[in-house]
């Protein structure tokens, strides 16, 4: 035996693996390492690969003869030392420590979790039932009519706020008899709006301009203050309006006219409202349904004992900055590490920040996984067809597509076929789990399908969570 190897289990679910490599081992090891070396380095007096032992030894050290195999035999041994104890890893193990006087790898490999689910088929929660709020319709309604507003014709007279076009002329009057007049505006069809907060030069020129009709004329003096800083200050001129139209910026009245612009499949306005009420209803019931199932999880979970390895949530954090990274670039961010410096953040501190909510997802995953288990659910290869057809588009009339084909191929296989399964055991899951909190009758332990992979359709189970465990990362 070229090694021995002792284990001593951690609480964690992790396992210090001891391998201390014989000394006739790591001899050997080092004549192989003092051979390269003589063949690729220069030992004075020496023909390439003819240097003896004990002159690369004192030439190149010993501590550097040491570096030349160190990580290989560690690895080697490490993985003969697994299949000689039968260990079987969860995830990559850490290398703790290294000893050279006996030359001895202290690794720490984390174990499969292990999950002990309380009674949950007992389990009963209370959902609540969605409700529509109806200031929430009124909203969304009056949202539509801001959307829709626009300039009006008005017959009113003309108030502030309002849009009026006009025709005016200004002029001042000479200074001397026989001079000539000084023409302050002479505009035609010009849009002005009277506004009190920002009133135009003259003082009281938006004024004169409130209370109008379309078709009204008006002639007013107005004059500009003495010490202002127009090239007209202390000056007065006569205006001459004639008012062409007024508009008023208006909602369209709640009316089936509006409902028909709004969407061309309604034809009342009690239609449109009741597709808002019902698209605002579905919404709620996603939610709460959302909420339901994040619940039943989580009592799952309390009532479980899981046992796992630190990489687990490890794991969880990885993705969760993945996903982030992606979404960023999505939106225009080239990288995480762009986003964080922008805010004044540091990734250590920011992957802390996810850490509850890595946890949280983790556990569920874990009880997720559990749950597929001990319900023995499977999946079967029309429930997978059926998932891929809809994903594709190949359910739809027509002729089929030959893109969409070539797609629905893809999914059949490899990690296509893996992540599908996945996904339809998490859904299962899900709807057994609300079946059994809500006090219906469930299937009997076992009564699944075959799955179309034998035993791999449960190992994937855990691949995926909940699209509702995975929102608590958000």
């Amino acid at each position: 035996m070229s090694f021995t190897v002792n284990t001593e289990p951690r609480d964690d679910r992790q396992l210090a693996v001891i391998i201390e490599v014989s000394s006739d081992r790591v001899e050997r090891e080092l004549r192989k390492a003092a051979s390269k070396v003589a063949r690729n380095y220069r030992f004075p007096g020496f023909r390439p690969g003819k240097a003896p032992y004990h002159i690369v030894v004192q030439q190149f050290g010993l501590a550097n003869l040491y570096n030349e195999f160190v990580e290989d035999l560690g690895q080697e041994v490490f993985e003969q030392a697994l299949k000689q104890e039968q260990i079987q890893p969860y995830g990559q193990a850490a290398l703790e420590d290294i000893q050279l006087e006996p030359r001895t790898y202290k690794l720490v490999v984390p174990l499969e979790p292990e999950i002990e689910l309380g009674d949950y088929r007992s389990l009963r929660l209370e959902e609540i039932k969605p409700a529509v709020d109806e200031d929430e319709v009124t909203r969304r309604v009056e949202a539509l009519r801001d959307e829709y507003a626009g300039w009006q014709d008005v017959e009113r007279p003309s108030d502030y706020g309002d849009m009026l076009t006009i025709d005016v002329k200004s002029v001042i009057a000479p200074a001397e008899a026989g001079g000539e007049e000084t023409v302050v505006l002479n505009e035609t069809d010009w849009d002005v709006t009277p506004d009190q907060e920002n009133p135009m030069e003259p003082p009281g020129f938006d004024q004169e301009l409130v209370g109008l009709k379309a078709g009204d004329e008006k002639t007013f003096v107005l004059s500009w203050p003495v010490d202002g800083q127009s090239i007209y200050a202390g000056k007065a001129a006569t205006f001459n309006v004639k008012v062409k139209g007024v508009q008023a910026y208006e909602k369209p009245a709640l009316n089936d006219d509006f409902a028909k612009l709004v969407s061309s499949d309604v034809e009342t306005i009690d239609e449109l409202t009741n597709d808002i009420r019902e698209s605002i209803e579905a919404n709620e019931k996603s939610r709460v349904q959302d909420e339901f199932i994040t619940q039943a999880l989580d009592a799952v979970v309390d009532m479980s004992t899981l046992n796992y390895p630190p990489i687990v949530i490890e794991d969880q954090l990885d993705s969760m900055l993945a996903d982030t990274e992606q979404r960023l670039r999505q939106m225009g961010i080239d990288s995480l590490e762009t986003f964080l410096r922008q805010s004044n953040q540091e990734l250590p501190a920011y992957r802390e920040m996810l850490r509850p909510a890595a946890i949280k997802i983790a556990r569920r995953n874990l009880v997720i996984s559990e749950l597929v288990k001990s319900e023995q659910l499977k999946v079967t290869q029309e429930e997978v067809e059926a998932r891929i057809r809809l994903l594709v588009g190949l359910d739809g009339d027509g002729e089929p597509d030959a893109n969409a084909e070539a797609m629905a191929e893809m999914l059949r296989h490899g990690s296509g076929l893996t992540m599908m399964i996945s996904q339809i055991l998490t859904q299962k899951t899900l709807e057994r789990l609300l079946a059994i909190v809500r006090g219906e009758e469930v299937p009997a332990l076992g009564a699944g399908d075959e799955a179309p992979a034998g035993d791999a359709a449960i190992e994937v189970a855990a691949v995926e969570v909940a699209e509702v465990a995975a929102d608590e990362a958000e």
